[in-house]
């Protein structure tokens, strides 16, 4: 009751400054639109041609072509006949266009590319292969996710641990792979959420930088995101029902996270898990409902974030985020 009174008292200061749904930026897409973030370099498939599809021969004709594109896809694209996942070639934009534009099956594979734009899709990993993310970016530069939902079959409940294998992430990226921006998306129903570095010898990594803002992270039991070697800016997000931990930091990695909230997390924060070094975390102005305790050995000092952006305060994060985050946007079209 007490949260509830909370949530509706905010809306109402919202709305007392004319804030509403209506004009919530994110709740209308453009090919126009730009990422911040380490990804803020990204261009997709500025100045290609824009086709349309709604299969998946047409998908991966335009995807793997080398060419630019900017790939407009209507409907659901089946990848459930293909041998794994579906490589995405360099200087691609792929915006969804109808309200359930997104891809069932195998998932999609950035491998070495640059320039890759993927947004308002809705992506569900269907098969239990440990080699099916719903995205893997490996050894990539200048990648924007933003307003997908990704999502698996698993159910996220303790008595399933011994089956989290049988289902990998919902987005690695590994390898290097900087530059990148994950914005206003959906991540749930996933035992492994996302992760920055794969393994603790994958010193490549040290490499990455990858902005997450503005994304809601539910019912997962980890990884959101662990982070490895890199560098990785967390901020106004929203956790919500985590079975173990939020937001690891491993292998000396430097992770900023500002002004999320976390609801029922067991463990919000650690330095310290399954790793032989632990990371660095720096974490301010977040908000906390009904969590456990921060796991955090070391603390991050004097690094400084090097690009401008605006906080949104942490307490209105779960009210933006519903109404902005994930697929099925109106997408405005020239």
């Amino acid at each position: 009751m007490k949260k509830l009174f909370i949530l509706l008292l905010i809306i109402a200061l919202l709305m007392g400054f004319g804030f509403s749904q209506e004009n919530i930026d994110e709740t209308i897409l453009t090919l126009n639109d730009k990422p911040l973030g380490f990804g803020a370099g990204t261009t997709g498939g500025q100045g290609g041609k824009v086709v349309t599809v709604d299969n998946i021969n047409d998908f991966k004709k335009y995807a793997q072509d080398k060419d630019p594109y900017i790939i407009l896809v209507k409907g659901i694209i089946d990848t459930s006949k293909e041998q794994g996942q579906i490589t995405i070639e360099s200087n691609k934009t792929i915006i969804g266009i109808t309200e359930d534009a997104g891809i069932v099956g195998w998932g999609l594979y950035l491998k070495g590319v640059s320039n890759v734009i993927i947004r308002n899709l809705t992506i569900k990993n269907t098969f239990e292969n440990p080699k099916n993310d719903a995205i893997t970016v490996e050894s990539s530069k200048n990648v924007w996710i933003d307003h997908c939902t990704l999502t698996s079959v698993m159910v996220v409940v303790p008595e399933r641990e011994k089956e989290k294998d049988k289902v990998d992430a919902l987005l690695d990226i590994v390898k290097g792979s900087q530059e990148v921006t994950v914005s206003w998306n959906i991540f749930e129903n996933s035992w492994k959420c996302t992760q920055v570095g794969s393994s603790d010898s994958s010193t490549v990594d040290v490499d990455a930088r990858v902005t997450y803002h503005h994304n809601i992270f539910r019912n997962t039991n980890s990884r959101n995101p662990s982070v490895r070697f890199g560098v990785v800016h967390i901020f106004n997000n929203y956790y919500q029902n985590i079975l173990l931990y939020g937001i690891a930091s491993r292998m000396g990695a430097k992770v900023i996270v500002e002004n999320n909230y976390f609801e029922n997390v067991k463990i919000p924060m650690t330095t310290q898990f399954e790793s032989p070094q632990d990371g660095y975390i720096k974490e301010s102005n977040n908000f906390y409902w009904e969590c456990g305790e921060n796991n955090i050995t070391q603390e991050l000092e004097d690094f400084n974030i090097p690009y401008e952006y605006e906080l949104d305060e942490a307490d209105v994060v779960p009210y933006l985020l519903e109404n902005g985050a994930g697929a099925g946007k109106r997408v405005l079209l020239p």
